[in-house]
């Protein structure tokens, strides 16, 4: 999931009147909003799903990415939000690269654009750019992400500063845990816990993530 993902979104239900949702993307990946600077390798496809309750507002997405040409990672996504009393379906376009390849002990840095739309409305949607600068650290035990982005808001023609920092923790190769803060321009910022599990190391993962009045369950699959 990426960050923009979920703010845009989180944006749009408060101007709505539903409750805030959270969400968006191997790389740091699930269970992280924030995004990381990392792109799946050449030739790699994955998918990330996951279903979100925010109070009594729920959301289900699917978005399947992958490394196109080398330099780039292309993700098509699509989710529905629900409540008791509607139903809304959105999709997602996002491409996103890397400028300095993040190694063990090093740091690196890339850029994600992307449009959120609801889908029958054509595209115009919601515009955004992140750019993630990652950093190892402990020898690779720990990855620290920082964002800072924009996003032009479709429903109020608004544009405003984005940002996030989250942190990855390695327990083993299959266990991992992950704290994050993310926010957006005038608004409140958001503050989560999740959990990793690898079922089939760089295969198959579950995961989890638990912050105020928002809980996500996740998969990633990826070839």
């Amino acid at each position: 999931m990426t960050l923009l993902n979920t703010l845009t979104r989180s944006h749009r239900a408060i101007g709505a009147g539903l409750l805030a949702c959270a969400s968006l993307p191997a790389h740091a990946g699930r269970p992280l909003t924030v995004d990381d600077a990392a792109i799946a390798s050449p030739g790699q496809c994955q998918l990330e799903t996951y279903a979100q309750r925010a109070g009594e507002t729920r959301e289900y997405w699917a978005t399947p990415a992958c490394n196109v040409g080398g330099d780039w990672e292309l993700a098509v996504g699509g989710a529905w939000m629900e409540d008791d009393a509607s139903r809304t379906h959105y999709a997602r376009l996002q491409a996103k690269t890397v400028f300095k390849t993040l190694e063990a002990g090093g740091w690196g840095i890339g850029m994600v654009l992307a449009n959120q739309f609801r889908t029958g409305r054509g595209l115009d949607g919601d515009l955004s750019l992140n750019v993630p600068l990652s950093f190892s650290l402990l020898a690779d035990n720990v990855l620290l992400h920082l964002n800072a982005g924009v996003v032009r808001t479709q429903a109020t023609r608004s544009t405003d500063a984005t940002w996030g920092i989250g942190a990855e923790f390695k327990l083993n190769e299959r266990n991992s845990l992950t704290a994050e803060g993310y926010g957006q321009q005038r608004g409140r910022p958001r503050f989560q816990l999740g959990y990793a599990h690898a079922l089939l190391p760089d295969h198959l993962q579950i995961d989890c993530t638990m912050g105020k009045r928002i809980v996500t369950l996740g998969l990633v699959l990826q070839n």
